[in-house]
């Protein structure tokens, strides 16, 4: 795991794009295969995998995947806030 965390650039570590990218994709499968009034679940859904995810990452003393993962939980929060305002408003 040291040679995964020594990386250069951000965008070549696989456990940030991971991190990052799954809150996000849970929110997009919602979308796609529910409808944008449901996906707003998607949040409490991404957090607790974010969270796992950022046990795993300060467990590896990995502190960019950690960062990467608060990224991911927080660009989740803001498209199923988009979903709450369609499906409450």
């Amino acid at each position: 795991m040291e040679e995964l965390s020594n990386l250069d650039k951000w965008w070549k570590d696989p456990t940030v794009l991971i991190s990052a990218l799954l809150p996000l994709s849970i929110w997009l499968i919602m979308y796609i295969f529910l409808s944008i009034k449901v996906a707003w679940i998607s949040f409490p859904c991404g957090l607790l995998v974010g969270f796992f995810l950022w046990l795993i990452a300060l467990g590896y003393q990995n502190p960019r995947m950690a960062n990467a993962t608060i990224i991911g939980v927080a660009i989740n929060l803001l498209f199923a806030s988009i979903s709450i305002y369609y499906a409450f408003f």
